[in-house]
């Protein structure tokens, strides 16, 4: 390894990339292992880590944040993008508190727990997978939908099945963050029959 080479620089690293710097990946492995078991590192996911000094930066920072959303849609688990509870949460469009990153993905539904947070990937059919942006913040990026977008996978992808305006009030949802006017045209382009009459309930309770 060279003298100057540090895994507390770098935002994140893999086996792979800390295996150039020794003769093989058995060595870079035990070192990984050590490092772990002495609470120096921290998995992001498997064979993906972060060192608890760069963390402790990226705290200090106030870059923690912004450092988990490009994890969740980058490494973690791709392709996905932030949706549903969380982006509605952070919009003031839930008024429940969210305790995990929600994210869509074409990929199987999966959960990641790693030492910073919950990571819950929903599956969606790949002709819905679009209308999200690209966020940057703190030079970190990642991939997030629209409040719209993620109303309409909120609703597509709940398991309850709301069937009236009382059921549609006890979400709490504050429709007043909500452009409806958006949001109709997602439900019109992806035509899904679900959301066509929960909105038709949304515009007999609001309109």
């Amino acid at each position: 390894m060279t003298k100057d080479f540090s895994l507390d620089t770098l935002p994140y690293f893999t086996l792979s990339q800390v295996s150039l710097f020794y003769n093989n990946k058995k060595e870079a492995s035990t070192l990984i292992s050590n490092r772990l078991r002495q609470n120096k590192i921290s998995k992001i996911r498997e064979w993906i880590y972060t060192s608890n000094e760069k963390i402790k930066e990226l705290t200090l920072s106030w870059k923690l944040n912004s450092f988990l959303e490009f994890a969740s849609t980058n490494l973690i688990y791709t392709p996905s993008y932030l949706s549903l509870e969380y982006v509605l949460f952070i919009n003031n469009i839930l008024t429940e508190n969210v305790y995990n990153f929600t994210l869509v993905t074409t990929k199987k539904t999966a959960i990641f727990k790693n030492s910073f947070w919950v990571f819950s990937y929903r599956s969606i059919k790949e002709p819905l997978f679009s209308d999200y942006e690209v966020h940057k913040e703190d030079w970190f990026s990642w991939y997030q939908a629209t409040p719209e977008k993620a109303l309409f996978d909120y609703f597509y992808l709940k398991r309850d099945f709301i069937f009236s305006i009382e059921y549609l009030n006890e979400l709490r949802i504050n429709w007043e963050n909500v452009n409806l006017k958006k949001f109709e045209q997602l439900v019109n382009k992806y035509n899904s029959k679900k959301v066509k009459n929960i909105l038709q309930l949304i515009k007999k309770a609001l309109w």
